[in-house]
């Protein structure tokens, strides 16, 4: 078994559940495109706007060119905020299990967020289970670029052969590796459970080392 002082968790589709389905066909209808296309149009400008590069009517012109479609301003509003609440629905399971081992061991969270997502869960209660918080858009820079996952070994202050990251992405999950830290592709929270437990002892630093 590994021994890890810190777990690093990813926001979307782990503390989060996938993007909503009914938000994004709302998001869809209004650009008039099937449900389909949309995220091979809604990643393209995505890594500027999550790193703050751009704002958010910024974002959804650019998307909007690649489309070659035209919209009124009122809809874009209406992107706006469609998208920010289809990232705002909580796994509860994950969150009570974060809660329960909060005590054990040292806990981040380190994600791809927009200052607008950000300025809705930064006040929620789950929030304050996490010790550290690393964001792309205070960084500037999103995953999978290692400058991110540099910044989070050096605000936790731990070797990241000693971190457990969970992300649900490959991408992201490869970038982490290479960067030396052990890695667990989420897929629901009753296997990220069965692994933390089998896998790794959790040592919360500068205590006793602590066994699940």
């Amino acid at each position: 078994m590994k021994n890890i002082k810190y777990i690093v968790y990813d926001y979307g589709g782990v503390i989060s559940k996938k993007q909503n389905k009914e938000l994004v066909n709302k998001m869809c209808k209004i650009l008039n495109i099937p449900a389909q296309q949309f995220f091979s149009f809604y990643t393209k400008e995505r890594k500027d706007y999550d790193s703050a590069l751009i704002d958010a009517k910024t974002y959804w012109t650019k998307t909007i060119k690649l489309m070659d479609g035209q919209i009124e301003l009122k809809d874009i509003d209406k992107l706006i905020e469609f998208d920010i609440k289809s990232w705002l629905d909580i796994n509860k399971d994950t969150i009570e299990y974060i809660k329960s081992i909060k005590g054990k061991i040292k806990l981040a969270l380190l994600s791809n967020m927009t200052f607008d997502t950000l300025e809705e869960i930064k006040n929620l209660y789950w929030i304050h289970y996490f010790d550290t918080k690393i964001f792309s858009c205070e960084e500037k820079v999103s995953k999978p670029d290692y400058k991110i996952y540099n910044s989070c070994i050096k605000k936790v202050k731990v070797e990241p052969q000693h971190i457990l990251f969970i992300d649900d992405s490959k991408a992201n999950l490869n970038a982490a590796q290479k960067m030396g830290m052990n890695i667990l592709k989420f897929t629901d929270c009753e296997n990220m459970k069965n692994i933390i437990e089998n896998e790794y002892v959790l040592k919360k630093i500068g205590t006793n080392t602590y066994f699940l």
